[in-house]
């Protein structure tokens, strides 16, 4: 497999393994399904992937908060958000990357 191809894959596990954890199910299965498309080298799932970012509710604006002894507005989890925010901005490159040499 083309290493680029694995690396995007390899940040989407992670990601999504993130997002699991810190109860954002519905994301982490987005990326999980991306993943395999992308894996079995299938180009929807990069077409797919790109489509989670921009515009309101988008991967783009996920944050990451405790909601550990019943509190009501959580604690934002400093370490998981900066980890999530490098993964998104090279998740976003590598992806717009393959895309553009698909295109061409």
């Amino acid at each position: 497999m083309h290493p680029e191809i694995e690396s995007l894959a390899l940040m989407l596990d992670e990601a999504s393994e993130l997002l699991q954890s810190n109860d954002s199910t519905s994301w982490a299965e987005w990326l999980r399904k991306d993943a395999k498309l992308i894996r079995s080298l299938d180009f929807f799932g990069i077409k797919h992937l790109r489509s989670a970012f921009g515009g309101m509710g988008s991967f783009n604006d996920i944050v990451l908060v405790s909601r550990g002894d019943g509190d009501i507005i959580g604690t934002m989890l400093i370490a998981e958000n900066e980890r999530l925010a490098e993964l998104r901005t090279n998740i976003y490159n590598l992806a717009t990357k393959l895309a553009r040499e698909e295109q061409s």
